[in-house]
């Protein structure tokens, strides 16, 4: 059984068409056929039903077994040549999502140039979710991501390394500047700036909105975090904001969520099962691990 028969099939199975296939890897069509015979033979079993008529095919039940054995196995040769591409040229494809690469990443950087690190990395920014999937199919390799529980998948191990509260943010002129703490239920009738899907912060706010009983009122949302605080500090509305993105400078208020058990916003060191880390993936996780300094 060779490599390039799999492959054929594999297209073939997607595509349920001989000359579509032959077409996409430039090929004869007889090609495609003889390769397909070659793996009825050695399996000893038919893998396609063809359709002479129509010039289609379909997966006979072993077929679509075969195939979902055969999806995984090129899945982890297409990994295998990534990973081991990525450590013949000492690069760490590194995954950041935006909040993370801003508020929380610059106090590690000192540390990773100390240990000869930060010129190895080659760095992804996208959001947690699209990160996930990107460490899922190999085109990232290792990941700080944001969730408000901690990360399961089947295929990544993940370490919460930090996490912060969320915070209830006002303008210093809005009437619940003075009041230090504030239960959800208390903001029923109160206009809500808040960040786009794909950060962490919408999924958080749905978590806190559903047993207070009401839907915020968002009257803006945006995907820059800058504009949040702006627009909430010219009372536009009020915002949720992880407190890792909030410093004295932003002219904003941040109030302690008195909810019991709020959401809070977790950072986590993630990577793929079943790679063997390179020396300097192995470096960089030890170092990423490490708590911050106060």
């Amino acid at each position: 059984m060779n490599l390039r028969d799999l492959t054929y099939f594999d297209a073939l199975a997607t595509l349920k068409n001989y000359t579509a296939v032959a077409q996409r890897f430039h090929v004869s069509q007889p090609t495609i056929t003889y390769a397909i015979k070659r793996l009825e033979i050695e399996l000893d079993t038919q893998l396609l039903l063809r359709d002479r008529s129509h010039r289609q095919i379909e997966l006979t039940t072993n077929g679509q077994q075969f195939e979902q054995h055969v999806a995984l196995i090129l899945h982890e040769l297409k990994l295998a040549r990534t990973e081991i591409t990525a450590s013949r040229q000492q690069k760490v494809k590194f995954g950041l999502p935006p909040i993370i690469g801003t508020y929380y990443f610059p106090k590690l950087a000192q540390r990773l140039a100390q240990h000869g690190l930060i010129s190895h990395l080659n760095t992804l920014e996208a959001g947690s979710s699209t990160l996930l999937q990107q460490l899922r199919t190999g085109e990232v390799d290792l990941a700080l991501l944001g969730s408000t529980t901690p990360l399961t998948d089947q295929l990544i191990a993940a370490e919460i390394l930090y996490q912060q509260p969320f915070k209830i943010i006002v303008s210093p002129e809005h009437p619940l500047a003075q009041a230090g703490k504030v239960a959800f239920t208390q903001l029923a009738n109160e206009n809500f700036v808040t960040l786009k899907e794909g950060f962490v912060h919408p999924a958080a706010l749905r978590q806190l909105a559903q047993p207070a009983g009401f839907t915020p009122n968002v009257v803006y949302t945006t995907p820059d975090i800058s504009v949040l605080k702006s627009m909430v500090a010219e009372n536009i509305g009020i915002g949720f904001l992880t407190a890792l993105a909030i410093s004295p400078a932003d002219n904003v208020i941040a109030l302690e969520l008195a909810d019991v058990k709020p959401p809070q916003f977790l950072i986590s060191l993630a990577y793929r099962k079943n790679q063997v880390q390179s020396a300097l993936q192995q470096k960089l996780i030890t170092q990423l691990q490490q708590p911050l300094k106060a």
